[in-house]
């Protein structure tokens, strides 16, 4: 039984109505700690859309994720209650945000007992926990890097990387795209020398292409996947792109 139906079972019926926040099957952030949310500038429907591409994947219950960029664990909090004990790891070097985020019980309480690990590193690798992924997600980290840390990204992300396992990540192609997204003026790349945030930073999908083939991984465009995305996010239209090793 989950800690948290035994702990429903505890409450007298009159204070249920008042407790009933910490006990719903869904995270809400305390009163007052909204400023996660504004940073990150996704919210719960968003990390309910990453989970369900990632199950188009193929990612199941057993798989292992790590999420690169977990910020405040809109899309964690979901993945951890969906995969089983000790699949999940999230990497991100804004401590600050998983911080505030602790402080809903319910999120706590489930992260502790599904034994969910954390790294803050600012380099995108998790290689030192020894374990390979089934699958790495990262929303909205691609679209704020400088152009030197794709292949930082690229490299790292397939260092942990289990055979036959998937990156699957958000990215701002500067073609654009048909669902909201201009691109660039030039449709070239930015070539921003420092991390872009709020700002954005843009990419060419041939230079991604090249790029992970010098990390030895294939790219296959996703744009069906950004349609899926807009229809309830509209203002979410990055490109996705799903990153295998090459065969």
């Amino acid at each position: 039984m989950h800690l948290t139906d035994r702990f429903r079972k505890l409450i007298p019926p009159a204070l249920k109505q008042r407790v009933k926040p910490l006990l719903r099957q869904e995270w809400v952030l305390p009163k007052g700690l909204e400023d996660p949310k504004r940073f990150v500038g996704t919210d719960g429907v968003s990390g309910q859309l990453q989970l369900e591409l990632l199950k188009r994947e193929g990612c199941t219950r057993d798989s292992t994720v790590l999420e690169i960029g977990c910020g405040n664990l809109h899309a964690g909090i979901l993945l951890i209650q969906y995969l089983e004990k000790s699949r999940y790891v999230g990497v991100d070097p804004n401590k600050w945000l998983r911080r505030k985020t602790l402080k809903n019980l319910w999120a706590s309480e489930l992260i502790r007992e599904k034994q969910a690990r954390f790294l803050s590193v600012d380099n995108f690798d998790a290689s030192k926990l020894g374990t390979r992924f089934d699958f790495v997600l990262s929303h909205s980290v691609l679209s704020h890097c400088a152009h030197w840390q794709l292949e930082q990204y690229l490299r790292n992300a397939g260092k942990v990387l289990a055979p036959g396992g998937h990156i699957l990540a958000s990215i701002c192609l500067a073609e654009g795209n048909a669902y909201g997204s201009s691109g660039t003026p030039d449709k070239e790349d930015s070539m921003d020398e420092t991390w872009q945030y709020p700002g954005i930073s843009w990419f060419k999908l041939a230079t991604v292409i090249s790029t992970a083939g010098r990390c030895g991984l294939t790219v296959v465009h996703k744009p069906e996947y950004t349609e899926f995305y807009v229809k309830t996010r509209p203002l979410e239209c990055h490109d996705w792109l799903v990153f295998s090793w090459m065969r």
